[in-house]
């Protein structure tokens, strides 16, 4: 049989509040109480049950990050953030993967539900916004990295729409107009909001939006060379290129370098994210910059209010993004 709490107290010859008091190190305890206590811990080998001391005190001081996968290598600067503002605070970051599967989704979030987490985090949720809605008015969770349309939970993310037509904008001043897009099947917010900018950017400048001119493909870098690939095979092909992921415009370059294409003056690219791929690739990809370790570290922050306030805060909390000039643009 395990050793319990009351075995303790017996072989300390104390109480069990005095036995809780000394594993809880507070303060009104006699030190001659501290060492029986400490002796009998290591004599009995015994192992507090801090979980179920948590689900007691109705607060475990960690915090759920849901992600899609780890292959997505921009979510490490964003759990980076994370874990740096929630370790300032006492709590934990515990990270979990759902494979883009919302059955899944659902069964990482009954740790929440359990009281085994204090709060959640959904990075990329596959959950319907009236889903999260409902859980959002009982649990404490978050959205970072994207939103969800008529979902009212506290969200930080990016302007991807402005995003998206800031990165085009910048290829048609760069002098072209025949501009295509690559985009994803999976329709998530982030990639619909970027398709957007991308159609705003067109009209902005009095451009015809050209449904061949857009190929739906993955994230993987294969479906950049796909996406390449049928540009190029077109009659009249694009001079630019923008995919709404750097892995995606990594793959298209290298599609585009294979058929002796001069990255930067036959052809120009832009990307999405700047992870650490984009400056090491060669040419170098120019890229929106979103400020992933200022998300991670902002969301858990305000998470974090939402635990110790009556009022929860369910604003969309939206971060300035950047453009990363360098070859792959001709800069």
């Amino acid at each position: 049989m395990s050793v319990t709490i009351k075995d303790v107290a017996k072989a300390a010859n104390v109480s069990v509040a005095t036995v809780s008091r000394v594993l809880n190190k507070k303060t009104n305890v006699s030190d001659e109480a501290i060492k029986a206590v400490n002796a009998a811990v290591e004599q009995l080998n015994y192992n507090p049950n801090f979980l179920g001391r948590d689900l007691r005190k109705s607060e475990t001081r960690r915090i759920l990050a849901i992600i899609a996968s780890t292959e997505q290598s921009f979510y490490s600067d964003v759990i980076r953030g994370m874990e740096s503002a929630a370790f300032a605070q006492g709590y934990d970051v515990l990270i979990a993967t759902t494979h883009d599967d919302p059955g899944h989704e659902m069964h990482l979030l009954g740790m929440l539900f359990s009281r085994a987490v204090d709060g959640a985090v959904l990075l990329g949720p596959k959950l319907d916004a009236a889903t999260i809605n409902e859980l959002g008015e009982k649990h404490n969770i978050a959205m970072c990295l994207e939103r969800l349309d008529n979902c009212n939970v506290l969200t930080v993310t990016i302007d991807n729409v402005k995003a998206g037509r800031d990165a085009v904008n910048y290829l048609i001043r760069k002098g072209h107009r025949r501009i295509g897009l690559i985009t994803t099947m999976q329709r998530s917010q982030s990639s619909i909001d970027r398709e957007i900018g991308y159609k705003l950017a067109l009209k902005d400048n009095d451009i015809p939006f050209n449904e061949q001119y857009v190929y739906y493909g993955g994230y993987e870098t294969e479906y950049g060379m796909r996406g390449c690939e049928y540009f190029m095979g077109l009659t009249t092909p694009p001079t630019a290129i923008f995919a709404i992921s750097d892995m995606i415009a990594i793959g298209a370059m290298n599609y585009a370098l294979s058929k002796g294409y001069r990255i930067g003056k036959d052809l120009i690219f832009m990307g999405f994210d700047n992870i650490q791929y984009s400056h090491m690739f060669v040419p170098h990809l120019s890229t929106v910059e979103q400020p992933c370790f200022a998300q991670g570290k902002l969301v858990i922050e305000k998470l974090i209010e939402n635990m110790k306030s009556p009022k929860p805060d369910h604003t969309l909390y939206t971060l300035p993004h950047s453009l990363v000039l360098r070859e792959s643009t001709g800069d």
